[in-house]
C-alpha cells in the first residue's frame, strides 16, 4: 500500500532482549524469577537489565514490570541445583526511585515463591505427600526449607490457603528458618548487646540491633512518641526519619554503607489491649510496609527470645506456650511458629501462586 501524502516511514523497531521469566506471588509479595543462564554473565549488565525490566527509576514503574512498591519490585535469579537438590539463588531488591539493585538482603516471601517455582519448573521432583524444597541464597548464606503438599506426587497449581493480607488463596507453603544460617553478616547481635542507643540530632533512641533473617533495627516505639499500634496516616514522621535511623544503625552494626534494603527499620510496642504478642510497624525501602517481611518477622521472633531486647520488654506472653509469637501489624497480623522460647527455628504458614510464565521484552542499552 502506498504511503499517504505527508506521512513518514516508520522508524525501525528498537532492538530488544527477550528474557524468559516467571511471575509468582509469594506470601504478600510478588517476585519475578529468572534463570542465570538467561541473563548476562556480567553483574553490572544484569543490574542494568533488571532496572530497565522493572521500569526504574520511576515511582510508578509504568514502563516495566514493577508494581511501584517495595513488595512488588523484587527478583530472584536461580543459579542452579546442587547434587543434594538444594536450589541456589540470589535475591535482588530493585529500587523504585533510583537506578539501583541491592543483593545484600533476604526475602522470605520471595523464598516462598521460589519453593513453588522449583516444583512447577521441574527443578525439584515432587515427593509422594509433602515435598521439602531446600533453597540457599548464595550471597547471604541463608538456607531455608519450604514444605509444599504434593499428594500423589502431584504438583499443585492452585490451593485453598488464604492468610491475613492476602485477598486470594494459594498453594500452601510452610517456610522454615533455622538459626545456624539466619545471620548474614556475623553474630546475631552485632554489637554484642541486646539493646543499644542510637543518637540522632540530639535525641537518643533505644533499639535492638539484630541480624536474624535479615539485619534489622527494632526501635522502642515510645522513644519516638509512638505506641507501635498506629495507623498509616500517623507514621509519616517515622517514614521521614527512617533513612537516618537506618544509616546510624548500619554504622553500629558494621554493615556496608549506602544500602537501602538493610538494616530493616521498625518500631515495636505492646500488643492491643487484651491480646498477646507484640505490635510492630516496619519500613521497607524508605516506605511503610503494609505488613511485615518474613525476614523482619524472624528478627522480631529472635529478639523475643532474648532477655533485655526492646521486643522482650514489651511483648505479652501467650497463655499457650506452643502458640508461637503473634505480631500485630499495620494490616492484620502474622504468627511465627517457634520451636522454643529462645528459638533456633522459626516457621511460617504462607501461600503462593504462579501468575504468569513467558518472556519480558527489554530494550537494549
Amino acid at each position: 500500500m502506498a504511503l499517504l501524502s505527508g506521512t513518514k516511514p516508520q522508524a525501525a523497531r528498537p532492538s530488544v532482549v527477550s528474557v524468559p521469566s516467571t511471575l509468582v506471588r509469594g506470601g504478600t509479595s510478588k517476585c519475578w524469577i529468572f534463570r542465570a543462564q538467561d541473563l548476562p554473565a556480567d553483574v553490572d549488565a544484569t543490574e542494568r537489565l533488571l532496572i530497565r525490566t522493572f521500569g526504574s527509576p520511576d515511582l510508578r514503574q509504568i514502563d516495566g514490570v514493577g508494581g511501584a512498591s517495595s513488595t512488588t519490585s523484587k527478583a530472584i535469579v536461580v543459579d542452579g541445583v546442587d547434587g543434594d537438590g538444594t536450589v541456589r539463588y540470589r535475591f535482588a531488591q530493585v529500587a523504585i526511585d533510583k537506578p539501583a539493585v541491592e543483593w545484600a538482603s533476604n526475602c522470605g516471601n520471595c523464598a516462598t515463591a521460589l519453593g513453588l517455582y522449583a516444583l512447577h519448573s521441574g527443578l525439584v521432583a515432587p515427593a509422594a505427600e509433602v515435598t521439602r524444597v531446600t533453597i540457599l541464597n548464595v550471597l547471604t548464606g541463608l538456607r531455608l526449607v519450604c514444605e509444599i503438599p504434593t499428594p500423589g506426587a502431584h504438583v499443585p497449581v492452585y490451593g485453598g490457603r488464604r492468610l491475613d493480607g492476602q485477598h486470594y488463596p494459594g498453594v500452601p507453603v510452610d517456610v522454615i528458618f533455622q538459626k545456624d544460617t539466619w545471620s548474614s553478616y556475623g553474630p546475631q547481635y552485632p554489637t554484642g548487646s541486646p539493646i543499644d542507643e542510637i543518637e540522632l540530632d540530639g535525641h537518643r533512641y533505644q533499639a535492638t540491633l539484630i541480624d536474624a533473617g535479615a539485619p534489622a533495627a527494632l526501635f522502642h516505639a515510645p522513644d519516638l512518641g509512638l505506641s507501635g499500634r498506629e495507623e498509616a496516616a500517623e507514621l509519616d514522621g517515622l517514614v521521614r526519619l527512617a533513612p537516618a535511623l537506618r544509616a546510624a544503625a548500619a554504622q553500629k552494626m558494621n554493615l556496608p554503607a549506602g544500602l537501602s534494603s538493610v538494616p530493616k527499620v521498625g518500631v515495636v510496642g505492646a500488643p492491643p489491649e487484651g491480646s498477646s504478642g507484640i505490635s510492630a510497624r516496619m519500613i521497607s525501602m524508605s516506605a511503610l510496609h503494609p505488613a511485615i517481611g518474613l525476614t523482619s518477622a524472624v528478627a522480631v521472633a529472635a529478639a523475643f527470645g532474648t532477655p533485655g531486647t526492646v521486643v522482650q520488654r514489651q511483648a505479652v506472653a501467650a497463655a499457650d506456650n506452643n502458640a508461637g509469637l503473634l505480631i500485630h501489624l499495620l494490616k492484620n497480623k502474622t504468627i511465627v511458629g517457634l520451636d522454643a522460647p529462645e528459638p533456633s527455628e522459626a516457621s511460617f504458614q504462607r501461600s503462593a501462586r504462579v501468575i504468569s510464565e513467558g518472556t519480558v521484552l527489554v530494550p537494549r542499552d
